[in-house]
Parts: C-alpha cells; structure tokens; sequence
C-alpha cells in the first residue's frame, strides 16, 4: 500500500503554510511517527480525488495530470490538509453518538468536509466540473 501522496509532500505543506507536519504530528518521538505526515497528506489526498470522482462527471486519471491542473491540484490538497489538519477529518465522522445520538445530521457534515478555499481552486481550475459536455460526432454537411 502507498504511504505517500501523489501530489504533495511534507516539505510543500510546510513552504505554503510555515508549519512542520512532521513535527506538528509527533506524538512519542518513535520510529511510528516518521511517516505521520507523508500519511496525512496522503489520506487527504485521496478522500479529495475520491470526492472529486464522485460528485463531478468525469473521472481523473490522476497520476497523469500535468503542468496548470497538478499545480492547481497541489494547491487545493495544501488547502484542504490545513483544513482537516486545524478542524479534523470530517469525512469520517458519523455524526452519531451512541449515548447521545444523532450530533449532527449526515447531509450537513457531508457539505463541510471538503474546504470551500479548496473548491474554488478546483473550479477555477477546470478540475472541479458538473457540467456534462458533448461533442458533436456527426458533420453537418449535406
């Protein structure tokens, strides 16, 4: 299994945000933590591309995206690990207690798990579209 994040690395968080994941995720100082943040990053990653190929009409293929859509790309997941990393991950809260009960129902936490900061780079980008487009197939000649 793939420890590591496609698109960004523990170096480019802390060059956009000024923060040390890896020391940031230190918890006992073993050998556990040395890929805490390469983790992280990866975990954001893919939940963001697997929201992406859910919630638009096109799927990626990601590892072969290249120049202004990887940039844009690394950007939005720089975005939205500073996101989870301040706020904790969203995505896999059931937003149901079992003493308590129902916290927070499924659809509200579903509409914030993903940064609205992140979004808006996918859309500026192209990345992030639901508009489905077809090309005529056929000459109109005749």
């Amino acid at each position: 299994m793939r420890t590591e994040a496609l698109f960004v690395s523990p170096q480019d968080f802390n060059n956009y945000w000024g923060i040390d994941l890896n020391m940031a995720l230190k918890e006992t100082g073993s050998e556990l933590d040395s890929n805490k943040a390469d983790m992280f990053l990866m975990r954001v990653e893919d939940r963001l591309m697997a929201w992406l190929d859910a919630n638009t009409f096109r799927t990626y293929r990601w590892q072969d995206i290249y120049g202004e859509d990887k940039e844009a790309m690394q950007k939005a997941i720089l975005i939205q690990a500073m996101y989870i990393f301040r706020n904790s991950d969203l995505s896999t809260d059931s937003g149901y207690d079992p003493q308590r009960g129902v916290i927070i129902p499924k659809k509200d936490l579903q509409a914030i798990e993903i940064c609205d900061a992140a979004i808006d780079v996918l859309k500026a980008s192209g990345l992030y579209c639901r508009v489905i487009q077809n090309k005529r197939r056929y000459n109109r000649l005749g």
